[in-house]
């Protein structure tokens, strides 16, 4: 048999042995029992109220906690993404400066080296024209002391007619 039917029959035999001549007895002990179960139920239900709302009101610091972190967590991605941002901003301003210095560079390397093959086509032109010149003087000096020693070989055979 289990316990509780062993004790269920003990308790009825002690009951039965040892008397139960007043009814109203154990009628008022059995009241003060249900009595003491009513306010046992009570108190746990008690109990069980105020854990549940202990629980909640953790769960609500919890949750406001964890609102409080996520609010500054998107505070500080906002702050970080915002100073990565102005960084971007600074390196392509400062990578479009170098790239205007590095053209600018270019273009008066670009102006000198005109400059200077402007120069070079000019001194060519005017070497040219200077050999030119002096190449017409030579010829004209060269056919100038040819042309004496024909002219006379020219006229004898004019006169010879």
């Amino acid at each position: 048999m289990k316990l509780w039917n062993k004790t269920l029959i003990t308790s009825a035999l002690c009951l039965a042995l040892f008397g139960c001549d007043d009814s109203s007895k154990v009628d008022n002990k059995l009241d003060q029992a249900k009595d003491n179960a009513e306010q046992i139920k009570d108190a746990a239900a008690d109990k069980a109220r105020a854990i549940k709302q202990e629980a909640d009101k953790q769960i609500d610091d919890i949750k406001t906690q964890a609102n409080n972190e996520a609010d500054s967590l998107k505070t500080q991605a906002s702050s970080i993404k915002s100073e990565a941002d102005k960084k971007a901003d600074a390196i392509a301003q400062d990578a479009k400066n170098k790239a205007d210095a590095v053209k600018q560079d270019a273009q008066q390397k670009s102006d000198a080296i005109m400059k200077e093959a402007g120069k070079i086509k000019d001194n060519a032109i005017v070497e040219a024209n200077q050999l030119s010149a002096d190449a017409a003087n030579k010829t004209k000096e060269i056919k100038e002391s040819i042309a004496p020693e024909q002219a006379p070989a020219q006229q004898a055979p004019a006169g010879q007619q």
